[in-house]
């Protein structure tokens, strides 16, 4: 069994377990929230992991106190640590986790449920996403890919957090969330869980389910590569052990992914889409192989 136990299978309704690790983003927290809420799904358990914030933070967790399953306020090593620390308190049957910037899309939780009662033998039900500014206007779209073990860390399903939701048994057995990541720990589960599972108990659904938030004040880039971004993707050449950037192996497996990346971008998005997102790569890495 690759997805939900025999017990949990049973479920009409499988609970969702959401986890929101937050740091003094206050001004947008509230916006997060509610977009969980909204989704008025019947067995939610939200759960936030604040890192001891000194902004509005509180203020708004103890507005929805009565809707949080738990919260806690405490300073903490990071965000793969509040991960763990809101996986540790997680009893749900599916496993998500938000940002405190970022947004849910409206139907997002019923649409998972729904395929994991129709599947419940998948590991991950995931789903495309957008980008959003400060005041929650669409500025971009990006179509998930599909489902492929990588041979870079990069190499994943162009997918993120925002839109991905694990089986709970999955996440357990895969350990949880690498403290050693600040930036890149959604691709290293994503490809842990890829490696344990494989890729076909990955399911994809052609619908949008979350929305990033570009903001003066995040953490990550995508138009250019931090280098901290930079010694993480290099941490996960080591840990994964995927062939040398300059190797044969390398460049041939690279050059692979290009192409599949081309032809499904095209294939779910057209080529005004396809070009844009090209474009996107070489600012980011300054090549595309």
């Amino acid at each position: 069994m690759q997805g939900l136990s025999e017990k949990k299978r049973s479920k009409v309704v499988p609970t969702i377990t959401v986890v929101v690790p937050s740091f003094n983003q206050g001004r947008f927290l509230e916006r997060t929230l509610v977009s969980i809420l909204n989704q008025d799904y019947a067995n939610l358990e939200l759960i936030i992991i604040d890192g001891g914030s000194t902004d509005e933070t509180l203020s708004v967790i103890k507005k929805y106190e009565k809707f949080i399953t738990c919260w806690v306020s405490e300073p903490d090593n990071g965000q793969s640590h509040a991960l763990n620390k809101g996986l540790a308190r997680a009893t749900g049957d599916i496993f998500a986790w938000q940002n405190s910037d970022d947004l849910y899309l409206p139907g997002a939780f019923a649409a998972v449920s729904e395929a994991f009662r129709e599947h419940p033998d998948i590991t991950a039900c995931y789903g495309n996403w957008v980008s959003i500014d400060e005041d929650d206007r669409v500025t971009d779209r990006h179509y998930a890919l599909l489902p492929r073990l990588p041979h870079a860390p990069y190499e994943n399903m162009d997918i993120y957090n925002q839109s991905m939701f694990w089986s709970m048994d999955v996440c357990r057995a895969c350990g949880g969330f690498d403290e050693k990541l600040n930036y890149l720990m959604d691709i290293d589960f994503i490809i842990r869980t890829l490696q344990y599972a494989g890729p076909e108990w990955f399911y994809r659904m052609d619908a949008f389910f979350g929305a990033f938030r570009w903001h003066s004040t995040q953490k990550t880039a995508f138009d250019e590569q931090t280098e901290k971004q930079q010694a993480e993707e290099n941490y996960l050449m080591q840990k994964f052990v995927f062939p040398p950037e300059n190797s044969i192996s390398g460049k041939y497996y690279r050059l692979r992914y290009r192409f599949s990346q081309l032809f499904q971008s095209l294939y779910f998005g057209g080529p005004a889409y396809t070009i844009n997102k090209f474009r996107q790569t070489y600012r980011r890495r300054g090549k595309f192989f």
